[in-house]
Formats: C-alpha cells, structure tokens, sequence
C-alpha cells in the first residue's frame, strides 16, 4: 500500500490503518481506490478534503465507539423474566459475528459522521444490525447482561474441490 510523500510516519500509520479497516468492513473495493467525491453522499454538502488528508476517526477503537457511543446512545429495553425486549450480551466482543457487525457498523459511523449521513446510518446500518443480533436466533440469543454463553457457530464441512473448480476464482 502506497502512501504520499511527504507525511509523518505517525500520519501515515493512520491512513495506511484507515485504508486498512475501510477495506476489513467492505467499505472500499480491495484495489485501495477511494469513490469520486461526486459520488459520496453528502459530498456536495462537504468542503473537499486533500487527497492525503485522512480525518480523525471520533472513536480511537471498536472498544471506545461501543462504550462510549453506542451503550450510551441506544435505548432498547433487555430481555429480564417475563418481560419482553432484546437479547443482550456485555461481553459482546467474545461474539465473532458480533464484533464483525459492530466494526462495520463503526467504520460507517465513522464515515456518516464525515458525510453528514447519520440518518442513512440509523436506518441502513444500526436497525437491521442491531435486530440481527439482539433477537432469538441472533448470537445475543443465549445471553443476558452478567450471564455470557460462549458463543456456537455454524458447522461447515470443507467444500470438495470439484465444487470450488467450477467457480470463477477456483
């Protein structure tokens, strides 16, 4: 991965991580390019930022954006007894499908902030994530706050190698 000249290695630290975590949570194509501004939304609405410019994230990590962001913006009640309400976890981070959701829920937090999005955000990102997670088949589903239930994954058997020959990348 290529960085411009001329930046501190600390900035370039940041931009090669930035690029790094946009691609980990399928915001950019894999070749590194980023979309023309015209076509990001909210662009017109945003002064144009330097081609080597790379804005500061709000949030430090995935840990802090939980934290401090979204436990303390989302309301939903959690499932106690009787009542209805969401499944929830405290160890979220000890769900593999959970921190790939959050993360890239994050990154495009991240990137709505910027743009000036937070609505599409709330409506294409936190809702059906959240309700993936939090409902009765959700990796949640098993957990209370207090009480973690390790998480069990899918079982998968390794595809045969004649079936993997017929896709266009085998």
């Amino acid at each position: 991965m290529t960085t411009p000249t001329g930046q501190s290695g600390s900035e370039r630290a940041v931009a090669e991580l930035s690029a790094l975590l946009e691609q980990l949570s399928g915001a950019l194509p894999r070749d590194d390019t980023q979309p023309e501004p015209q076509a990001t939304a909210g662009a017109a609405a945003q002064p144009q930022q330097a081609a080597d410019e790379v804005p500061e994230p709000a949030f430090r990590n995935l840990d802090d954006f939980m934290r401090l962001y979204l436990a303390e913006v989302v309301e939903r009640r959690v499932l106690s007894g009787p009542k209805s309400g969401i499944y929830w976890c405290d160890r979220w981070w000890a769900h593999p499908e959970a921190i790939s959701r959050f993360y890239a829920m994050w990154r495009e937090w991240e990137r709505a902030r910027i743009d000036d999005t937070m609505s599409t955000w709330w409506l294409h990102h936190l809702d059906p994530h959240l309700m993936t997670m939090t409902t009765e088949y959700g990796p949640f589903a098993k957990c209370e706050p207090g009480r973690h239930t390790e998480p069990r994954t899918l079982p998968a058997v390794a595809a045969p190698r004649e079936v993997l020959d017929q896709l266009p990348e085998g």
